[in-house]
């Protein structure tokens, strides 16, 4: 399982951020190996953590090449302050069994 962690500071929204952030979404679930996503705040509430689950290498790539998703972040500016991406991989998952398994 892969991890893409997009983390920012938004400055603003508009029609066109929502428009090219539902479509991203709805382009994200069409994809096979797509296995769901998070979003967490920042304490202070100034920085967005929205993490994204993949089965695989290869949807992460198509995920990241896809048309919408390339012209949002070529936008990013019109909306955010700075971003940050970070990929990593689960290796394992445990717990208590009181929170409900989601994702993985």
């Amino acid at each position: 399982m892969l991890v893409a962690t997009f983390i920012f500071k938004q400055h603003s929204t508009n029609q066109d951020f929502k428009e090219l952030d539902d479509e991203i979404m709805r382009r994200a679930e069409a994809n096979s190996g797509f296995k769901g996503k998070e979003k967490w705040l920042s304490p202070d509430g100034s920085q967005i953590r929205v993490i994204y689950y993949f089965e695989t290498k290869e949807s992460l790539n198509e995920f990241s090449r896809d048309e919408i998703h390339r012209e949002a972040k070529a936008r990013y500016r019109e909306w955010y302050e700075g971003y940050r991406v970070e990929i990593s991989e689960i290796t394992g998952t445990w717990g208590d069994g009181n929170l409900a398994r989601t994702i993985l």
